[in-house]
């Protein structure tokens, strides 16, 4: 039989565990993915870089660009950090927000249709991975 004094002893590691689990799937918390990117180029009508994603599950869709090339599991990134000159990079993404992010919007040109494609923010990039 357990004892008083062992089962609320048990009971703290249990509740600190809890805690720490908990306090670990915050919203404020950098997301840890780090993403592999192709960079492949402006997107005119949106704004923001369309890149394909080379890593991860399908976060995107398959487009045909502007070049006539097409393209698999390709995103709309804005970017809170500087980019590097390389057309490969590693990113760590957050979903975009309209109300946080709107000093990313862009007048569509006329001659442009917006791509299908999510929107996401990059708060990392780097030519090395993560």
């Amino acid at each position: 039989m357990v004892g008083k004094k062992e089962f609320l002893n048990t009971l703290g590691k249990v509740f600190i565990l809890f805690a720490i689990l908990i306090s670990g799937c915050q919203s404020e918390i950098e997301p840890a993915d780090c993403y592999k990117i192709e960079v492949i180029g402006p997107d005119r009508c949106g704004g923001g870089l369309l890149v394909s994603v080379k890593n991860s599950r399908t976060l995107g869709e398959s487009i045909t660009y502007y070049d006539g090339n097409s393209y698999p599991n390709v995103i709309r990134l804005f970017t809170l950090v500087s980019v590097p000159e390389s057309r490969i990079g590693f990113v760590r993404i957050r979903d975009f927000d309209p109300t946080e992010d709107e000093n990313f919007s862009v007048i569509c040109q006329g001659l442009y249709a917006p791509y299908p494609v999510p929107t996401k923010v990059a708060t990392f990039w780097s030519e090395d991975p993560c």
